[in-house]
């Protein structure tokens, strides 16, 4: 996969990183007392393998992503308990 510009990292650290930590790491974390789904979202290669249901993250093709459709509510539901504001 191709690396990722200073501005996107620095976006990723910004604006995503944080809703990660806050709705995602409780499940997806190397600190989960059970890591759901086999999905860890707490490093790159975490996000780009995926879990379970595959890759998580399609790089330049976010509707693709089931990350994506996940916190859309579409195919899946997270975080289960309430779904993220737009």
């Amino acid at each position: 996969a191709e690396e990722p510009t200073r501005e996107q990292l620095q976006f990723f650290e910004i604006k995503i990183r944080p809703l990660l930590v806050e709705h995602c790491y409780e499940c997806h974390s190397a600190d989960a007392k059970k890591i759901r789904g086999a999905l860890r979202v707490d490093h790159r290669a975490g996000l780009l393998e995926g879990g379970d249901s595959g890759p998580s993250i399609v790089p330049g093709n976010p509707d693709e992503s089931l990350l994506i459709e996940a916190v859309r509510y579409e195919s899946l539901a997270m975080p289960p308990k309430q779904r993220l504001s737009d």
